[in-house]
């Protein structure tokens, strides 16, 4: 009996310590929620929150990315599976500011954590990394999973930070945070591993620090082997160049390049409709720029192992946040030349998400330091120096938070989709067969948005598939997509359907178009002139078309030509069903067979018996695509044809089973290192004194 009493004891003193120690940073979580229920409070309305890129819609599903299947979107990461999960349970509606929400809480735990300290430094501390200028640009501009891969490098840095003081050759949970944050975003790849490398070699590195960063780094690094089975298949993605650099580059605004960045902003797009620029007057930018080198400075000489290596970040952050105008212009383009896979950093001022984070700790560090002063007896100079820092501090705050909270300072409502658009999608129905929507942009402008431009959100709101623009016309870069189809699309509409419209699309798989008329509707008047589309609905807000024509399934009979070769048939009345190839042409022209292929799954295609000859799959071409011994070809449309008998056979995206491993490779690994996370966490509480510190052989270090 008295055993149990001492072992009841000593779970209850257990207990108290870990409320002492996690109470700081459970404060902070919940000031960061508050926060961020201000911030999301108008868009928990009813309605869908349009963003520029971050859109909802209320048949949002998991693009064909998952699957390897677009070229420009590959989805697999789990933060994908997980919004996906949670839009099944909460609706699309409630996500899309859910997943915002998201972010206010774990940023200010884990600044909170890192900053360490009393509540003066840590609460401040949190406060600021949920209301800055780079937290206002990057809600504007819809990044949603960036800024949460961003919020999940504190808790990573804090855990690294506490794993080197410990001395240990191998800590799990900032692996674990490092492989969640990268499997959120993939510039957390970047920007994670320079925390994590600055807080291993700074100050005086020693060899558990080393070895402990690298393996950290390797274990983490497992939970992209989807993207390692994309690569080995040579499955098509974007295109990145150099010119992206130059379209992509950090925003100088109105009072230059470096007085920009060293306030946080600077986002590409700067004071285009959909991302107007924070507003920071010159009182509020120089406070918030002063207390957080202030702050630095003072936790390098008293706090060294978290105040070194967050100067360090900061001001490489904001160095390489600069861009290529930047003092390391020229190393940039080299670093994006060479560097493999560093053109996930072509948005140069994502860079600065780790100022942000210095900036953070800084200002919780100078809070600390003024309320110290505030509150002792002793008078002069240092203490008038806090009676003036305290109210220019609250005003930062203020400033701050008045252009974010209640919906980014009351720019931004939720969005009501057209009724228009809720009729169209009725007629429609779902099914296989896609609606090609125009106007024929990546980025545009509804009046439903208040004319705020945003990613067309055609694809979340029809139960159809939707083929929508890629091209981000953003100048000499129009498009980084690799896809045929998108080429082909761009080609025809250009050229005003190029008479027979229908039928071009037609080996698509489309089967509506639909033209939004909130603008350029009478660049499209070309639409009324095509044969092969029936119009079915006509309103002020959106007109739907259906197409006619047949052109997938066996079309039995090819022309040898090219685009300019299918335009000129289209434009004579002389194209049919057949499949136009490049250099195979065998049949009677024009056909009028078609059908006989039905979608067996996401991967693959049925195709009944049949006449010999050639059948059109309305899938994104690739080499992938596989039919057993029977040749596939690219169209010119940019699909798939088969040349096949007559018999029923399967046509399969052969590159699935290993992306399905891949992917369960990814997801293992990333449960893997969360739960040795935890595990270890638990050990180590285990293990602790009453008072805190640690027991023998607990581990031990700087």
């Amino acid at each position: 009996m008295t055993e149990d009493r001492r072992n009841r004891s000593g779970r209850h003193r257990r207990q108290r310590v870990v409320a002492r120690f996690s109470g700081l940073t459970a404060e902070s979580v919940l000031l960061g929620l508050i926060a961020g229920v201000l911030v999301v409070a108008p868009w928990t309305r009813s309605g869908y929150l349009l963003l520029l890129d971050w859109v909802s819609g209320p048949h949002q599903a998991l693009s064909p990315g998952l699957y390897g299947l677009d070229p420009a979107a590959l989805d697999a990461l789990p933060y994908r599976l997980a919004t996906h999960g949670i839009r099944t349970v909460f609706g699309a509606g409630a996500t899309s500011w859910l997943m915002i929400l998201a972010y206010f809480p774990i940023v200010a735990g884990g600044v909170s954590a890192l900053a360490g300290g009393s509540r003066w430094r840590r609460h401040p501390a949190a406060l600021f990394a949920c209301l800055n200028p780079f937290v206002v640009e990057r809600i504007q501009a819809g990044h949603v999973p960036f800024l949460l891969a961003v919020a999940l490098l504190g808790p990573m840095a804090a855990s690294a930070v506490h794993a080197r003081r410990r001395g240990r050759w191998f800590a799990a949970r900032p692996a674990g945070w490092y492989a969640l944050a990268i499997s959120v975003g993939a510039h957390a790849a970047w920007l994670g591993a320079t925390l994590l490398v600055a807080i291993a070699m700074l100050p005086r590195p020693r060899w558990p620090d080393l070895v402990r960063t690298l393996v950290v780094i390797v274990s983490a690094g497992c939970v992209y082997a989807y993207a390692a089975v994309v690569v080995a298949n040579a499955i098509l993605t974007v295109r990145v160049g150099d010119q992206d650099l130059d379209v992509y580059r950090t925003y100088p605004g109105p009072s230059g390049l470096a007085a920009t960045v060293f306030t946080l902003r600077g986002f590409w797009r700067g004071a285009a409709d959909s991302s107007p620029q924070a507003a920071l007057s010159v009182v509020p930018a120089t406070v918030l720029v002063v207390s957080a080198l202030a702050g630095l400075a003072l936790l390098c000489r008293r706090e060294p192992v978290i105040g070194v290596p967050l100067t360090v970040v900061t001001v490489a952050g904001l160095t390489l946040g600069a861009g290529v105008d930047g003092p390391l212009g020229a190393v940039y383009r080299i670093a994006f030349d060479v560097l493999p896979l560093f053109e996930a950093m072509r948005e140069q001022q994502k860079w600065a998400a780790l100022g942000m984070l210095g900036y953070a700790v800084g200002v919780g560090a100078t809070v600390e330091v003024v309320m110290t002063r505030l509150r002792s007896s002793t008078s002069g100079l240092r203490q008038a120096v806090a009676i003036t820092a305290a109210p220019a501090l609250i005003g930062m705050y203020a400033t701050l938070g008045a252009a974010l909270v209640w919906g980014l300072g009351g720019t931004v409502r939720v969005s009501h989709y057209p009724q228009a658009w809720y009729t169209a999608d009725r007629i429609m129905g779902a099914g296989d067969e896609s609606v090609l929507f125009l106007p024929w942009h990546q980025y545009q402008p509804f009046a439903f948005t208040a004319a705020r431009s945003v990613a067309t959100p055609a694809g979340a709101f029809f139960r159809r598939p939707v083929l929508s623009s890629d091209a981000a016309e953003l100048g000499q870069v129009r498009t980084n997509s690799a896809s045929r189809r998108m080429a082909y699309l761009d080609e025809l509409i250009a050229r005003g359907g190029g008479g027979q419209f229908g039928q071009l699309i037609a080996p698509l798989g489309v089967r509506y178009v639909a033209l939004a008329r909130d603008r350029e509707s009478d660049m499209y008047a070309w639409l009324d002139r095509q044969l092969d589309l029936a119009p079915v609905l006509r309103t002020r807000e959106l007109d739907l078309y259906r197409v006619s024509a047949e052109g997938t399934g066996r079309v039995v009979s090819a022309r040898n030509g090219d685009l300019p070769d299918a335009l000129g048939w289209a434009a004579k009345r002389r194209l049919g069903t057949e499949t136009v190839l490049s250099g195979a042409g065998d049949g009677v022209v024009p056909s009028t067979a078609s059908g006989g292929v039905r979608r067996a799954g996401s991967t693959q295609w049925q195709v009944a018996e049949g006449a010999a000859g050639w059948v059109v799959v309305p899938e994104e071409w690739s080499a992938n695509w596989t039919a057993g011994d029977q040749v596939t070809r690219p169209t010119v449309a940019g699909t798939v044809a088969v040349r096949a008998g007559t018999g029923a056979f399967t046509v399969r995206y052969a590159p699935w089973k290993w992306l399905r491993l891949g992917l369960a490779v990814s997801l293992s690994s990333l449960a893997a290192l969360l739960v040795a996370g935890v595990l270890e966490h638990r050990r180590e509480w285990l293990r602790r004194r009453p008072d805190g510190s640690d027991r023998p052989g607990a581990g031990g270090g700087s």
